[in-house]
């Protein structure tokens, strides 16, 4: 019985770190900005506006706080890689409001830069129906 546990964890721990997050080799910590919002209402108009601000992602206490000093739980991030395409591995972060931050390497190979760039959609209910917010992410030291 012991050799089969043993065979299991063997075969699993690889994937489990393969699971990691590939953002978390630059640290745990990460501030990503933004300058712009695009708002679409239930008019289907969608209009870009310019609007600055930083949320800041921390790994290790699993929360976000949001460019109006709030924090959230992460409900759940993980990692999608798609055989073959030229974006590599994307992030995915959900939060307890239901807004979803997708983020990939801005360098794959992450030889010249440790950004990640991305997006940050946030679902309203009222007038406006949806937020988009570009990112640049950084670790923060």
């Amino acid at each position: 019985m012991n050799h089969w546990l043993l065979a299991a964890l063997l075969l699993t721990t690889p994937n489990a770190w393969a699971a990691d997050n590939p953002m978390w080799r630059s640290g745990f910590a990460w501030s990503c900005a933004f300058s712009s919002v695009l708002r679409c209402k239930r008019t289907v108009d969608c209009a870009a506006a310019p609007e600055e601000g930083v949320i800041r992602l921390d790994y290790r206490e699993n929360r976000l706080t949001d460019f109006q000093g709030t924090v959230h739980p992460i409900k759940r991030h993980y990692v999608q890689s798609v055989p073959a395409s030229p974006i590599g591995s994307e992030v995915k972060i959900e939060l307890d409001t239901n807004e979803v931050i997708w983020l990939a390497a801005a360098d794959g190979a992450r030889m010249f830069s440790d950004n990640w760039i991305g997006a940050m959609l946030s679902p309203k209910a009222g007038v406006i129906v949806r937020e988009l917010r570009p990112l640049v992410c950084k670790p923060t030291k």
